[in-house]
């Protein structure tokens, strides 16, 4: 697999995770549309989908011509999206991570977890 790293903006990957979300999105959108307009966005979105899985993977994923016109394979097609941006977001934190160790973390402090009340180490008195 290629090296993330090399010759490529890690910005730039990462706002490629974003897009393939937002295409994600547009695809849940196109579950509740009239039937000749899902017909049509998931024909786009099939295209980049396999752009996005040809980029990723090293082999484009077949592009239906036609019959993707339920709600159903929009739901399908927006999971696929999903997931080609989880693997390129793992394969990030892979890269971002040191060798040898499996926490993104090791080395930088961890981000606070905020949630909006103070913190108590002592359990709360339910007498």
């Amino acid at each position: 697999m290629e090296d993330w790293g090399t010759g490529w903006n890690r910005d730039v990957l990462g706002r490629i995770v974003a897009l393939l979300f937002s295409l994600a999105d547009l695809a849940d959108i196109a579950a509740g549309l009239p039937v000749h307009r899902r017909r049509y966005l998931l024909g786009v979105l099939s295209v980049a989908e396999a752009e996005a899985h040809g980029f990723l993977i090293g082999a484009g994923a077949p592009v239906s011509a036609g019959g993707q016109d339920t709600a159903d394979d929009a739901l399908r097609l927006a999971a696929r999206l999903r997931a080609l941006a989880l693997l390129l977001m793992a394969l990030l934190m892979q890269e971002a991570t040191p060798s040898g160790t499996a926490d993104p973390f090791v080395g930088r402090q961890k981000p606070a977890l905020h949630t909006g009340r103070p913190a108590s180490s002592a359990a709360p008195d339910t007498s």
